[in-house]
């Protein structure tokens, strides 16, 4: 029973992009079990890679990408960054 909780956030670690020895930290796993569950992901989801993985994990569960930020700059932060707002003109 604790293989299928744990292979459930491995998964929804994976999707986040986190390796595998933050997973094994997070999840008080060791490394090796960490690496094999994702090489038996891998062979369940025909992948061979990592990314693929993911991909294919995140389309199987449904998940979107976010959409980018209209703001000034790019990245997760961009619509905090300081600046004129967009609303007001410059003549």
């Amino acid at each position: 029973m604790h293989d299928a909780v744990d292979n459930q956030y491995i998964v929804e670690l994976l999707v986040r992009g986190w390796s595998d020895e933050r997973i094994s930290r997070a999840l008080a796993l060791s490394k090796r079990t960490v690496q094999r569950r994702v090489r038996q992901l891998m062979q369940e989801y025909g992948c061979t890679s990592r990314f693929a993985l993911g991909f294919a994990l995140g389309f199987a569960l449904g998940l979107r990408a976010v959409p980018r930020s209209t703001g000034r700059g790019k990245g997760p932060d961009a619509h905090r960054r300081p600046g004129p707002s967009p609303s007001r003109r410059f003549t």
